[in-house]
């Protein structure tokens, strides 16, 4: 048996156990993301330690990454919207929409934050991007401002 049919075993055996109902490839792509847009925070290590393996092929899961994937998928999205998503939400400041979801950012104290997927919030996106012929920074934004009511303005006293 040569090496590389090996490593190619090897690599769909590990796909199989970390990212059930994915094939290898998949969950190789919803890994290289995921490293990227993390919806768990994670010490910087051990991200640099999966991006080793994702490098040579293997694909990795955090705590909630197969379930976000999951959920994501779900609702129409795949590796090349998520990562759009978040590309468009890094443009867009956190202050402009109490909906945006850097509000909700899960953060400690040496740890790379993570950002929950919430598909309530992201379920109607692919949408409006594939099929409403938005940009995805509109796309974005029109879910955001949508979501709005969502949110309620916190209350002052005075």
């Amino acid at each position: 048996m040569s090496a590389d049919f090996y490593d190619f075993d090897e690599k769909r055996r590990r796909a199989a156990e970390q990212w059930p109902g994915f094939d290898p490839a998949e969950a190789l792509h919803w890994s290289k993301v995921l490293l990227r847009h993390s919806p768990d925070p994670q010490r910087a290590g051990i991200k640099a330690q999966m991006s080793e393996a994702i490098n040579r092929g293997i694909p990795v899961a955090g705590p909630d990454w197969v379930r976000t994937a999951d959920s994501a998928r779900a609702d129409g999205f795949n590796p090349v919207l998520f990562q759009a998503l978040h590309e468009s939400l890094h443009t867009i400041s956190k202050e402009s929409f109490r909906s945006h979801p850097g509000h909700r950012q899960v953060t400690f104290k040496t740890y790379l934050p993570g950002t929950p997927y919430e598909s309530e919030l992201w379920s109607d996106w692919p949408k409006i991007f594939l099929t409403d012929g938005f940009d995805a920074r509109t796309a974005t934004t029109l879910t955001l401002l949508r979501a709005e009511p969502k949110f309620p303005r916190p209350h002052t006293n005075g």
